[in-house]
């Protein structure tokens, strides 16, 4: 028998032991003594943290396998910009979204059939089709037309295909929802939190958005109703310096808009929230502090009758508890840099990733990887960008990450590293700090009984 290697760190008094496959365990100090001395053990300790050299199946091995299972599906998730024109003035716009009444910055017909072509060159059997802008409503017509395209493409290959709108939905009417929702396209929007929070960070061209916001969900719920299909609809939440002492009235509307989760995120470093930065920015410890206050409010929800989930936590929950990846391409190692996902542009160019292509919209082309017209799925993935991106985003390699306790459920974004210190192997200690943080939240409250309860119906809802 041989000890597996393991990272280590001290959570309340205890020591947290975690392996490469991601098992974990809790020990006091005599018996992680033990460990370390090769001394008595408990049977639970043995098939976490030794290894016989005769049993090649090992479940831990497997176990590590089926962690890593996405590097044979081939690239899954890909995200169309159907164009770089937007009806919003948010604070945080990621990208530099142009205002303007010129299709100049739409995707054509043209580039659109090439970027379907191109997506069904991929090998997974499983792909996800994201339209993304700008707002991509503006360009109905293409979406309209990639839409049809796909569903008669998909009768050619053995593919099941999903399609995502990401919209903040300022221009839906029930014509265009009724198009959507009859070709099964889900819906996801941006609800920042109340009305004080969402008008502040989403502001439209001339006020608001909160309101129009609101009475397009209603229309969702009302169009639905009326053809009797159900219609999958998720928000996401984007933090800024305001959301802070609204972290209660933010959880609130999310569940009195019938959601069933919130996905509570920071702020990325690009376009107007570097601009913005003084205004709406934060360090990582006061987005902590907002994160477990809302983390807190939340368990107490769920601990009083009402199941809500924050999906952040349910994301590294699902690696904890079932080395599941959950199809989150940010938390791999290496990242879904183009072997996961790849963004198309307006004007067909490929990047390896959505933060790659919101970083040409700041001048900067750095990680484009082809183009749509002129490129095959294999140039992609042989491409010397494709290949730096999937090295220096393996957590296993990393001055910082390899000896991270943590590292089994975390990656790394090469192109935020890129962007805020200034070299892709170089993790962002921004970034680090905050991922940290939520695991040690996590672990120090998965003791509880009742809590780990809560998070078992999470992972497995």
């Amino acid at each position: 028998m041989k000890l597996l290697p393991f990272d280590f760190k001290i959570i309340d008094n205890k020591f947290l032991l975690i392996n490469d496959s991601g098992e974990f365990i809790f020990l006091n100090e005599s018996n992680f003594q033990n460990l370390i001395g090769y001394k008595k053990l408990n049977q639970n300790l043995k098939n976490k943290f030794w290894f016989d050299p005769k049993d090649n199946l090992h479940p831990l091995i497997r176990k590590y396998q089926r962690s890593k299972i996405y590097l044979n599906r081939g690239t899954t998730l890909f995200i169309l910009v159907l164009t770089n024109r937007c009806n919003l003035n948010c604070v945080y716009c990621q990208a530099n979204k142009k205002i303007s009444s010129s299709s100049y910055y739409d995707m054509s017909m043209g580039t659109a059939k090439s970027a379907v072509d191109f997506i069904f060159q991929s090998p997974s059997k499983n792909v996800v089709i994201e339209f993304q802008g700008g707002e991509p409503l503006i360009n109905f017509e293409v979406l309209k037309f990639i839409v049809k395209y796909v569903r008669e493409y998909q009768k050619l290959f053995d593919k099941t295909i999903e399609m995502n709108l990401v919209s903040n939905l300022v221009s839906l009417d029930e014509k265009k929802l009724q198009f959507l929702i009859q070709n099964k396209v889900n819906i996801c929007t941006s609800l920042d939190g109340n009305k004080v929070v969402h008008d502040y960070n989403r502001p439209g061209l001339s006020g608001g958005s909160y309101e129009c916001l609101i009475n397009k969900l209603k229309l969702i719920n009302k169009v639905s109703y009326s053809l009797r299909l159900k219609t999958k609809i998720n928000a996401i939440q984007t933090t800024t310096r305001i959301s802070f002492n609204f972290f209660k009235e933010i959880i609130d509307t999310y569940v009195s808009l019938g959601f069933n989760s919130i996905f509570l995120r920071p702020i990325n470093p690009f376009g107007k929230a570097i601009v913005n930065k003084e205004k709406i920015g934060y360090s990582p410890y006061e987005y902590l502090d907002f994160y477990n206050r809302s983390l807190k409010y939340i368990l107490d929800l769920n601990k009083s009758g009402h199941p809500f989930i924050e999906n952040t936590a349910r994301i590294f929950l699902k690696k904890i508890m079932r080395a599941d990846d959950g199809s989150y391409v940010d938390l791999r190692s290496p990242c879904g840099a183009t072997i996961g996902q790849l963004a198309i542009n307006y004007d067909g160019c490929l990047y390896t990733c959505d933060e790659g292509r919101i970083l040409s919209e700041m001048g900067d082309r750095t990680f484009k990887i082809g183009a749509v017209e002129t490129s095959t799925y294999e140039d992609t993935i042989k491409n010397l960008v494709t290949k730096t991106a999937c090295l220096a985003s393996c957590s296993e390699c990393s001055q910082r990450c390899y000896q991270c306790v943590y590292r089994p459920y975390c990656g790394t974004c090469p192109v935020i590293n890129y962007v805020t210190e200034k070299d892709i192997f170089k993790n962002s200690s921004y970034r680090c700090i905050i991922n940290e943080g939520i695991l040690d939240t996590i672990f120090k409250t998965i003791k509880n009984k009742e809590v780990n309860t809560i998070f078992n119906r999470w992972v497995e809802g």
